[in-house]
């Protein structure tokens, strides 16, 4: 009601953008700065800490994959020959992604980005011969994952080895967990 009172005699507080701008707390003449972050990180760096958790759920959900995909493959029936034995190579990318994304090594993340392209070519193939629909929707899951990958390993070269250093040892810094 007060505050009626003073736009009615023409003593309102400034408006901006609807909001009335109130005086800052502290003493008269002299105003107090809102909290700056501790941590003030570079784009990349802030890029490169967004990504990491989900860089590292994507290979541990890659890993689990391609064992079940092994596995099924010889669960229904298959010959076990010892040149299949490279169907384990495909279980390097996801290692390497995990341990990429959790020591902030571009080369392991590298590794497991072209693991990706290789996935998704292959997906791609068996979602146009098979025409499919899951297929068709794993193709795109696969190229949505590719893509945060790849933005991950981009930025991830953008670091210095002092930056990256700062990267791990970031604790205090809020990381905004991205997926897209």
């Amino acid at each position: 009601m007060a505050a009626l009172d003073r736009a009615e005699n023409g003593q309102a507080m400034p408006v901006v953008q609807g909001i009335p701008v109130q005086p800052a707390p502290g003493v008269i003449g002299l105003q107090i700065e809102p909290p700056v972050s501790a941590t003030m990180l570079d784009l990349p760096i802030q890029v490169v800490l967004s990504y990491r958790t989900a860089v590292t759920c994507f290979a541990v959900l890659d890993l689990a994959i391609t064992v079940l995909n092994v596995v099924a493959a010889y669960a229904t029936g298959l010959v076990w020959n010892w040149w299949q034995l490279l169907f384990l190579v495909f279980l390097l990318g996801p290692f390497c992604g995990i341990l990429g994304a959790s020591w902030l090594r571009r080369e392991l993340v590298g590794v497991y980005l072209a693991f990706c392209i290789v996935k998704t070519c292959i997906q791609l193939y068996s979602a146009i011969f098979g025409f499919f629909l899951w297929a068709i929707l794993f193709v795109f899951l696969q190229i949505w994952i590719t893509k945060i990958v790849a933005t991950f390993c981009y930025f991830l070269g953008r670091l210095s080895p002092i930056q990256r250093q700062m990267a791990l040892d970031a604790k205090d810094y809020e990381v905004q967990r991205v997926y897209w």
